[in-house]
């Protein structure tokens, strides 16, 4: 059975691909990388896809105990 924060982080994922990878500094520039998420744009994320969930998912379905 999922939670309803497993949910929600299953959606970021399915969302962005790079949503559990970190997007820091190095030495090579500010964002070596181009994939991977900032802490800010990854609760960005996360806030929306909570709004989605408890707006339009979580209203039509029932969670087993």
């Amino acid at each position: 059975m999922k939670t309803r924060e497993a949910i929600i982080i299953s959606m970021c994922r399915t969302y962005r691909h790079d949503y559990g990878l970190e997007k820091s500094t190095g030495e090579f520039g500010p964002y070596p990388f181009p994939s991977g998420m900032t802490e800010e744009e990854r609760g960005a994320l996360h806030r929306q896809m909570a709004q989605i969930f408890d707006n339009c998912i979580s209203p039509h379905m029932k969670f087993k105990p």
